[in-house]
Parts: C-alpha cells; sequence; structure tokens
C-alpha cells in the first residue's frame, strides 16, 4: 500500500501560498520541489519512518555484503553533488549552472561551491563513520610491522592479519604504551600480532603489534575518502541519502563565514548548528532493524560481538551461515562464510525516504505528518531571505523537531524493545568505544 493523498504538484502550490508567492516568482517550482523532498528525506533522518525488505543470495567464500551495492538496493547513493549546488544556489540568490558553467556574481566561484562540498562530505564521513569498505592488503615481509595505507583512507575501523594458510587472527586497536605495558618487549619478540596502532606513527602508516613472524595479509575495514566532485558533471556524494542536507548545511557554514561580502555570521552559526546536529543523528541513525537467513530470524549483532565471543569465526569450515554481524549503516558480515549454497539473505532495512520525482507522484506520508513537513519545507525556503524573515521561520523547523520526538516516544512506548531494534548500525560503535574504556582502565 501507498499514500495517494497529495501530489508533488499540490503541495508545491501550498508550500508557495504559505510563502506568499502563490506564482512562484521569488521561489521556483524546481527550488519548491527541492524544499519538499530534502523535508522527507530530514523527516526519514529523525524517525528512521521508512522501512522495506531487501533480498539477495550469498556468494560462496564471501563473508562480506555491501548493502548499497547493486541496482535493487532500497539504499543506494542517488543524491550528487549537482542536487546540493543547485540547493546552494537557490540558498545564497546565485544563478543556476548554465551549460555546466557558473555564471553567478564574484562573491562565489564553482571551485568555492565545490570545495565546500567536498571538504564538508569527508568531514562527514570520518566524524559518522557510517559508510564503510572492506578489502585485503598485502603486508611488508617480517618482520617489519609497519604498514602504509592508501591515501584515500580516513580511518581504520577493523583490521585481521590473514597468514599464508588463509588463517585470520583479529587485531584489536591498541597503542605502544599499552602493548609495552602488557607486552613486554613487543617489537623483539615477532609472533602472530594481536593489535595495530595508530599512535605513534605517520599519517596514513600503522603499526602491527607485536611484529608478525610470518609472511601475511591483511584483512580493513576502513573510512575512506569520496570522489572527487563535480557538479557540473554530476557525482554521487557517497553518503546516506537523508544526510546530504548535512553536507548542505556544512558548506553553507563554510561559505558564508569567510571574510568579505559574502559573510554573513548569523545564518553561518545556523548552519554550523544543523550541520552539529546532522551529525549527532547520522551516528546514531540505523539501517539493519531485522534479518533472516533462509527464512529463519537470526538477531543481527555487531561484528565486534563476532571477533568476541566468536574468536576465529572467520577460520570456520564454509557451511550454512548462522549469524549476521553488523559492522556500519551499509556493510554486513555473516558467519559462517557460506559454501556453495546459495543462502537467502532477507533484511528489514530502514530504507532512503522516497522522494517525489515528477508532479503526479504522491508524497509518502500520512495526512496527520504533512502539516509539519511543510512547515519544514517552508523553513527551508525561507532561508534565502535571510535576516528576520528567515529567523521567524525557525519555530516551523521547531515543530517538525517535536513531531519526530513525539512520534518517536509513541514508538518507544508502543514497542517493547524498539531501542534493541534501533541500534544494528551503530552497535560497533558503541562496543568499540566500550571496549577502549576498557582497555584503558585495565
Amino acid at each position: 500500500m501507498s499514500y495517494g493523498y497529495l501530489t508533488l504538484a499540490e503541495a508545491q502550490t501550498e508550500l508557495a501560498g504559505r510563502l506568499g508567492d502563490p506564482k512562484s516568482i521569488f521561489w521556483t517550482t524546481a527550488e519548491l520541489t527541492l524544499c519538499i523532498r530534502e523535508a522527507l528525506r530530514y523527516w526519514n533522518a529523525t524517525t528512521m519512518a521508512w522501512k522495506t525488505r531487501f533480498t539477495f543470495n550469498t556468494t560462496t567464500d564471501e563473508s562480506w555484503y555491501d548493502l548499497t551495492a547493486g541496482i535493487v538496493t532500497p539504499i543506494p547513493f542517488d543524491v550528487t553533488d549537482s542536487e546540493v549546488l543547485s540547493f546552494l544556489l537557490y540558498n545564497l540568490i546565485e544563478p543556476q549552472l548554465s551549460g555546466g558553467n557558473y555564471v553567478g556574481t564574484d562573491m562565489f566561484s564553482l571551485d568555492d561551491f565545490t570545495q565546500a562540498m567536498q571538504r564538508r562530505r569527508d568531514q562527514f564521513l570520518l566524524e559518522t563513520g557510517m559508510v564503510t569498505s572492506q578489502s585485503v592488503i598485502s603486508l611488508p615481509p617480517p618482520p617489519q610491522n609497519r604498514v602504509t595505507l592508501a591515501d584515500t583512507v580516513i580511518d581504520v575501523k577493523r583490521m585481521a592479519f590473514i597468514d599464508d594458510n588463509g588463517v585470520y587472527s583479529t587485531l584489536w586497536r591498541t597503542d605502544e604504551w599499552a602493548a609495552q605495558a602488557f607486552q613486554n618487549n613487543w617489537n623483539l619478540k615477532p609472533q602472530t600480532p594481536n593489535g595495530f596502532s595508530i599512535a605513534a606513527v605517520a599519517p596514513l602508516v600503522l603499526s602491527i603489534i607485536p611484529p608478525p613472524s610470518v609472511h601475511g595479509t591483511a584483512e580493513l575495514v576502513t573510512v575512506n575518502s569520496g570522489a572527487a566532485l563535480n557538479p557540473a558533471a554530476g557525482v554521487s556524494l557517497g553518503i546516506p541519502d537523508d544526510f546530504a542536507w548535512v553536507v548542505r548545511m556544512g558548506a553553507l557554514a563554510d561559505l558564508l563565514n569567510r571574510d568579505g561580502q559574502a559573510r554573513d555570521a548569523k545564518r553561518a552559526e545556523y548552519a554550523q548548528a544543523r550541520w552539529t546536529e546532522g551529525i549527532a543523528l547520522a551516528k546514531i541513525f540505523n539501517s539493519v532493524v531485522n534479518a533472516y537467513i533462509n527464512g529463519v530470524q537470526v538477531v543481527p549483532q555487531s561484528v565486534r560481538s563476532f571477533s568476541t565471543y566468536r574468536a576465529g569465526w572467520q577460520n570456520e569450515a564454509p557451511g550454512a551461515p548462522n549469524a549476521i554481524g553488523v559492522m556500519s549503516w551499509n556493510l554486513v558480515a555473516i558467519a559462517s562464510q557460506p559454501d556453495a549454497g546459495p543462502y537467502s539473505l532477507l533484511f528489514d532495512l530502514v530504507q532512503n525516504a522516497p522522494v517525489p520525482v515528477i508532479a503526479g507522484d504522491f508524497l509518502q506520508v500520512g495526512r496527520e505528518d504533512l502539516d509539519v513537513i511543510l512547515d519544514y519545507a517552508q523553513h527551508l525556503a525561507s532561508f534565502k531571505s535571510g535576516g528576520d524573515e528567515f529567523m521567524d521561520t525557525v519555530p516551523l523547523y521547531q515543530n517538525t523537531v517535536g513531531a519526530a520526538k513525539a512520534r518517536n516516544d509513541r514508538l518507544r512506548l508502543e514497542i517493547p524493545f524498539y531501542d534493541s531494534l534501533s541500534d544494528r548500525a551503530t552497535r560497533q560503535a558503541a562496543e568499540a568505544d566500550e571496549g577502549q574504556v576498557k582497555q584503558t582502565a585495565a
């Protein structure tokens, strides 16, 4: 079933009326569309309202699966830098690109916009750790223990040593002080490593502790920088669609906080606060709610739990998988490593917010929520008015925040284990932080 109450065209008309611009003179139809689409994405970022089922089969000997991969995924990276730039240009009353060229005022250049978006996009990836990638890299000959990483690596979330016999050993995040305290003279005693450190090394280098005694490779789960942006061509942001607005807010904060005629300290402060809000929301945003293997329900856990309570899970003989570990918003692992099977994996996922594309598309929102979503769209549209006219619309934004909180509180009361179902994608980070605290205390 889907909602069939309000079309995009009708929402545009209502929004234009709210703005006192019924003929769409100051706010074009295209701009109103961006406001409505972002309002829907913000609603999903705050409520995780839209969920769907996603199923696919295992691949022989493959433990790791990226939920954003494939053309049928419900969480593709659809938002491009072109879309974000278009909204930025409306925000700042600059003309849209013409033939891929920026023809605006001398306050900004196309490179200013591109660099602001790219800088904030990569900062988003680092601060949230939402999007991770799995890879295997070569290691230097033993007993060398310094490993050089690709310059696209922002952070290392997980590491495992793989010897020449294919045996995996989880490497826990540590540092040289702890290594010396608990493994005296560790650097003089090559053996199977059990940790890695970034504390006493140069950027893009990590230290394996203790040095390996045999040759091997390393499996990494990393946060990587995104692709170089080129809004004239349209490049995927590479972050969850429902958080593209965070990059836009961060870029606005940078662009409006510069010295010169572009400076607008009040709106820059607002945009930075919205950036901070978005980072906080992203850190608790969920992807996997529930999961099944061959029709049998399993409780998703963290990959860290695999390594802690099912030590050697990557060394189990291939067979029928019976557990699912969530590494991040997009990356999951299964244990045991599947044999030829194949086995069916089914996930109940928080999908991307369904956004309207053409005038006749219906907004997929219940009647009870439409008003606050249009409130938020009106607030977004008013940004370019600036001054008191914009700040007077802040209560509309607060209405939406309050409605999202009320919705979440109601579900928390009605669903006995709401919080347990809603923290799958964040449990890995929480357990990693807890492990670091325990290690420090020791």
